[in-house]
């Protein structure tokens, strides 16, 4: 090999080897990068299911209120007579009307009555002149 194929061999080396030292220094950063924004991900991606567990318990929680209140309700209706509620919550709405002095608004000539059915769970309100 003469000196001037060995200097050109020694200047191809070179700059390969620098071509290369680019190529890694730059998978490097990328790899630098992919691990950071891997991080990040995967920082929110466990506070998203943290946030879930949290809402799926707040979910289980109310359901069980739910189911409880229901239980509640299907007793209450088991128990309690709707003409009778109705009617004492008309007298409280009279009575009310009453104490706050807005006679003029309940006509005297007119009276309430309902009517409910025990197979109904509807209530029938019907106004009557006197």
């Amino acid at each position: 090999m003469t000196i001037d194929q060995k200097h050109s061999f020694d200047v191809f080396s070179k700059k390969k080897v620098i071509r290369h030292t680019k190529k890694l220094v730059q998978t490097f950063r990328l790899n630098e990068q992919n691990a950071e924004i891997y991080s990040a991900l995967f920082s929110k991606n466990r506070m998203l299911e943290k946030r879930l567990e949290d809402y799926h318990f707040e979910y289980i929680k109310l359901k069980k209120r739910i189911n409880s209140l229901e239980a509640k309700i299907e007793d209450l209706n088991e128990y309690v007579n709707r003409k009778t509620v109705v009617d004492l919550i008309q007298e409280i709405v009279f009575l009310i009307i009453d104490k706050k002095g807005l006679k003029d608004i309940v006509h005297k000539d007119f009276s309430y009555s309902s009517e409910s059915s025990e197979d109904s769970n509807s209530v029938e309100t019907f106004i009557i002149r006197e």
